[in-house]
């Protein structure tokens, strides 16, 4: 019932942001912006669909050396029909699709689901420090425009301009990271202490959380490999600059005159802050057209019809990238346990006709 209640209300928000984003056009700009899609250029967005596929693969591929602690060789299939099985459950059920992954991966693997998941929230913590990064370089680069159209932000209690807000989550995220990696150090200790602390309260279970807790830690010890940081840091440079290439090709696609102010800078600012919107709705649907379409208004200049469309196509593509591909893992993933099956059952039947044979 509760859980419900949360996915009504996220898909109440969303249709809420979805008027907000729309509120404003008249029966001639729902013409207009019919138009523009009839004259989009698709090549471009296949383009767009190709790097967004790319930066897949890739983040499957980082994340077996996240987990390479844990298990030094893993298949980069099944590492890849977890990460995309999990993004097309993101799609309608918000964050529940990182647990997805880590349990698929750990069936797949035949390695502890524990550790799995805290190699997931490492991954996370590594792409809030980018999100972060670019952020605050967008930030920085446009600064009086930013300020100027957003003002101040609440953050804590504090009145901050945006400026500042987007550098205190850039240290903010840096500190969570430089965290868990000395906890990765402990293990053993860590979970000890908490063993200790919770002993009195039950003996039982104090010890099998104490185990899991020391299982989740030493999921995460990647952060203590050095031989690894430059596969990391490197392949995390990759993903944000497919992302970069996929979101600046569909502007293209639309109108090819607004390659003049619509460079890699004006992209990434519009990447960044319009991923607040993919957080808080199921795919970002509402949320994220209206901090798009509005950074592209507020910010640069565009005209409602330009950065509306913008905002619709760049969620169609991300959306249906993450849908097809993870339709086809999940396929993929079927396939082979049908194949097994089939197998098992052949050799049954072979070894039940050896048996008929030699009763005879």
């Amino acid at each position: 019932m509760k859980n419900a209640i949360k996915y009504i209300f996220s898909i109440s928000l969303a249709g809420l942001f979805f008027w907000l984003a729309f509120k404003d056009f008249s029966r001639e700009d729902f013409e207009k912006l019919g138009e523009v899609f009839s004259r989009i250029d698709y090549r471009l967005v296949s383009i767009a669909l190709i790097s967004l596929t790319f930066s897949h693969v890739l983040r499957a591929w980082r994340w077996g050396i996240l987990l390479s602690t844990v298990k030094e060789k893993m298949s980069l299939k099944n590492l890849f029909n977890a990460t995309m099985i999990g993004y097309a459950v993101n799609l309608a059920l918000p964050r529940v699709g990182e647990i997805t992954k880590a349990v698929n991966l750990a069936q797949q693997e035949k390695i502890d689901g524990k550790k799995v998941l805290a190699s997931v929230v490492i991954e996370r913590i590594l792409d809030t420090l980018m999100f972060a990064l670019l952020l605050a370089l967008s930030v920085f680069i446009f600064r009086r425009k930013i300020n100027d159209a957003f003002g101040e932000v609440h953050l804590g209690g504090l009145n901050l301009s945006f400026e500042l807000a987007s550098y205190l989550i850039l240290l903010l995220s840096i500190c969570v990271l430089v965290f868990f990696a000395i906890v990765s150090l402990y293990p053993a200790q860590i979970a000890a202490r908490f063993k200790g602390l919770f002993h009195h309260l039950s003996p039982k279970w104090s010890v099998r959380l104490s185990n899991a807790l020391e299982s989740f830690i030493e999921g995460t010890a990647a952060l203590n490999n050095r031989a690894k940081y430059a596969e990391i840091v490197i392949s995390s440079i990759i993903i944000w600059s497919c992302y970069l290439l996929a979101g600046l090709v569909p502007m293209y696609a639309i109108e090819w005159s607004t390659t003049e102010i619509f460079g890699w800078a004006e992209g990434l600012t519009t990447m960044s802050i319009s991923a607040f919107g993919s957080l808080i709705t199921p795919a970002g649907a509402g949320t994220y057209q209206y901090a798009c379409s509005k950074t592209l208004e507020k910010i640069f200049d565009f005209s409602l019809i330009v950065a509306s469309s913008y905002a619709l196509l760049t969620f169609a593509i991300n959306n249906f990238t993450s849908f097809i591909l993870g339709l086809f893992s999940f396929l993929w993933q079927r396939k082979d346990k049908l194949v097994e099956l089939a197998a098992a059952k052949a050799s049954d039947d072979k070894a039940q006709a050896t048996t008929n044979i030699n009763l005879i």
